[in-house]
């Protein structure tokens, strides 16, 4: 059955759909107004990179289970990471959005399909270009990281990049796999990653 991973992909679209991913998330980061920013340069560089086999992303993920086993695996790893950042006395910062859940529920849903479209996107171009899918997969983890680091500032850079890495990198690990085991479905990572960040904001 043909995938996404069989899309043909040149690498001036690579280029391009880059392009207006970071569009978007230059938007979100720097405007309020711009929540939507990832989401529309996410959709429009899938538009351009996989073209008509972006749609294989969009199936009804299988194996559902595995949107509940990431969402708790991830729960269960922010509880033991932190424990060990509070131990440490690491002054990791929360989340702006903490605390105010109910201003900004209809606008996370997509602003994490946003960030899935990136995070999904890296992993299904690099493996389209010959990365093994663990190099595919950890490289998707390091740059979704990395873009949460002006978020979770903490003043100290080794902090904020232990942070990130260890909570946003792993998570996208965790949606990664829940994505590969619920039949490559974005929708599976998707509400996954939603089941996290409602509980997250919301204690």
């Amino acid at each position: 059955m043909r995938t996404i991973e069989d899309a043909k992909i040149k690498t001036g679209n690579i280029l391009l759909g880059a392009l207006f991913l970071c569009g978007g998330f230059t938007l979100l980061s720097l405007f309020s107004w711009a929540w939507w920013g990832l989401f529309a340069g996410g959709l429009v560089a899938w538009a351009i990179v996989f073209k008509k086999d972006s749609l294989f992303a969009f199936t009804l993920p299988k194996h559902i289970w595995m949107i509940l086993l990431g969402f708790l695996g991830y729960m269960a790893l922010s509880i033991s990471v932190g424990y060990l950042a509070l131990s440490f006395g690491l002054p990791w910062a929360v989340n702006p959005v903490a605390g105010h859940l109910g201003n900004m529920i209809l606008k996370i849903p997509f602003m994490l399909m946003g960030e899935e479209l990136l995070g999904i996107g890296i992993l299904e171009t690099a493996r389209n270009k010959g990365l093994s899918l663990t190099s595919s997969t950890f490289l998707s983890a390091l740059i979704f990281g990395m873009m949460h680091i002006f978020v979770y500032w903490d003043g100290s850079l080794v902090s904020t990049l232990l942070h990130v890495l260890l909570l946003q990198g792993v998570a996208r690990l965790i949606f990664n796999y829940v994505y590969l085991k619920t039949n490559r479905s974005i929708w599976g990572s998707w509400i996954s990653h939603l089941l996290v960040d409602f509980v997250s904001l919301g204690l």
